[in-house]
């Protein structure tokens, strides 16, 4: 199974841990493709920075030597969103032919889009728990 996160669980999993963080334990230790799109890592590199700016490279290098699949970005809007700065994350997941987007970003969880399927953090750790992490 294709996963896509979001920077904002990127961020809450390898900053402040709670749901974020026990789905990427359990994505990391699974069969599952876990990818991250150019547009996704240039964001959550610029957070850190402007957020941890002490810890950002610490958390970076650390988390580019995760099990990531990292992919580019492409120039395509496949999708609309209510949020211009959220489209190239979907487009991307779209692109990719990803299964699940995984994103704590109320836009995409309201936008009403079913392929990819877009989870919270937590309804993606239960849906995989449910399914013995198949």
């Amino acid at each position: 199974m294709k996963i896509m996160l979001d920077t904002n669980v990127l961020i809450s999993a390898m900053v402040f841990g709670g749901a974020a963080a026990r789905l990427l334990r359990f994505l990391l230790e699974s069969e599952h493709e876990i990818i991250i799109s150019a547009y996704v890592d240039a964001e959550f590199h610029a957070k850190l920075e402007q957020k941890w700016e002490k810890r950002s490279n610490r958390i970076y290098e650390l988390y580019r030597s995760m099990g990531f699949s990292f992919c580019g970005s492409t120039d395509q809007v496949l999708c609309s969103l209510r949020d211009e700065k959220d489209v190239p994350v979907l487009s991307d997941a779209i692109y990719h032919h990803v299964d699940y987007l995984v994103t704590g970003d109320k836009d995409f969880l309201e936008a009403g889009v079913e392929d990819p399927v877009i989870l919270t953090p937590a309804e993606m750790l239960g849906l995989l728990l449910r399914a013995g992490g198949a």
